[in-house]
């Protein structure tokens, strides 16, 4: 047995096909088969069953694939602490963050914590929610940064900090005030990106407001992707949506003009970074919620 043979179960149980295990693991999938069978013989054991398409593995495959995971941990972690300089962070980490935050919070940190920490590559994916979960199910991310998450058990949730939630309307009436109420929303016409409806309804629950049946029962156009494109489709069309207040940053005078708070009830989320129970990275992550809680707080929006 060898920590080679472990990735390759570790990857034919992700992609659940040999050809795509050995893509990932860029080796030729002849040779992956033929190490996972060289497993197999060595225990006198089943780890998956090739009858099948998908390919599944056996109920002993299952186990062992569960300690295989840790096991790979465990020589990450052992890497990391060789390789460590002292009281330098140094190292990769691949994060997560929400499509609905991304285009506002990745600026503000991004250059600081590449000059502050020249020796730690970070990569970035922007990503809808469940597909963050299936990335961090997956091993294809270290760490995430995600609103009230939901996750199943197995996270460790580290708060950043609270994001408010805010109207953008070009169709309300600001002459008076850009203070408004959750009853002079007009949810039949209301564009709302698909992550935050869930959120809202929660929140909208909590302050025990009938909105929250209102977000069920009305025709509302959930949609997905970049915030930014939803905003420039009102820009130029007109309408109302929701929007993470710290978007005002970004905005010329005029935009912050169809900015909108609420004057009776704050929508308060909270923002966490989730990184996985047995995560080898410990020592980056506790830097990075260090880093990124501080810029993101003390950042006037």
């Amino acid at each position: 047995m060898n920590f080679r043979q472990l990735e390759y179960i570790i990857a034919v149980d992700r992609y659940r096909n040999f050809k795509r295990a050995a893509i990932a693991c860029d080796i030729a999938q002849s040779t992956l088969s033929k190490e996972i069978q060289r497993l197999e013989k060595e225990f006198d054991i089943i780890i998956f069953d090739r009858s099948r398409q998908p390919v599944v593995p056996t109920l002993k495959g299952l186990d062992l694939i569960v300690k295989a995971k840790e096991i790979r941990f465990q020589q990450k972690e052992f890497i990391q602490m060789a390789l460590a300089h002292k009281n330098e962070i140094s190292g990769q980490i691949n994060l997560a963050i929400t499509e609905i935050l991304s285009p506002y919070i990745t600026p503000i940190f991004i250059k600081t914590i590449s000059e502050k920490y020249p020796r730690l590559e970070i990569k970035i994916l922007e990503l809808s929610d469940r597909r963050i979960e299936d990335y961090l199910i997956n091993e294809q991310v270290d760490a995430a940064v995600m609103i009230n998450p939901s996750l199943t058990h197995g996270y460790y949730e580290q708060k950043l900090y609270k994001e408010e939630l805010c109207i953008y309307s070009t169709e309300l009436d600001h002459q008076q005030s850009n203070m408004i109420s959750l009853s002079d929303i007009n949810f039949n016409e209301i564009l709302l990106h698909e992550d935050l409806r869930d959120l809202l309804i929660r929140q909208m629950k909590d302050l025990e407001t009938p909105s929250s049946e209102t977000l069920r029962k009305f025709n509302i156009k959930y949609l997905k992707g970049n915030l930014e494109t939803l905003k420039n489709i009102i820009d130029v069309n007109g309408g109302t949506m929701f929007l993470p207040k710290i978007a005002a940053t970004y905005m010329s005078k005029n935009h912050k003009n169809h900015i909108y708070t609420f004057k009776d009830n704050t929508l308060e989320l909270d923002v966490n970074l989730v990184s996985t129970r047995g995560f080898e990275k410990k020592r980056i992550i506790k830097q990075l919620v260090n880093e990124l809680s501080s810029l993101l707080t003390n950042n006037k929006f």
